[in-house]
């Protein structure tokens, strides 16, 4: 998504402080952070916060092993160039 608006706020130093840390914790810019949190207040109340997937697929069929290993086996028979089936 592109940016193309700007705000410019002033904050306190020591909250200045605590998002640089969380930024670097989570290899993000102080203004990719700050967007992050933005966009996760923003959200409507019950929906699912941007990257967490947690819960998001709840109450849906879950695969066997067998059909995993079915899977597996196709997938890795195209990249190898054998014929699992």
């Amino acid at each position: 998504m592109p940016n193309d608006a700007s705000v410019t706020v002033r904050i306190p130093a020591s909250l200045k402080k605590a998002l640089e840390a969380r930024a670097r914790e989570d290899h993000r810019s102080l203004s990719g952070q700050v967007l992050h949190d933005l966009e996760f207040a923003a959200a409507p109340a019950g929906a699912p916060a941007p990257g967490r997937f947690l819960g998001l697929y709840a109450g849906t069929p879950v695969p066997t092993d067998v059909e995993i290993r079915e899977v597996r086996a196709r997938l890795w028979g195209r990249l190898t160039g054998s014929r699992h089936a």
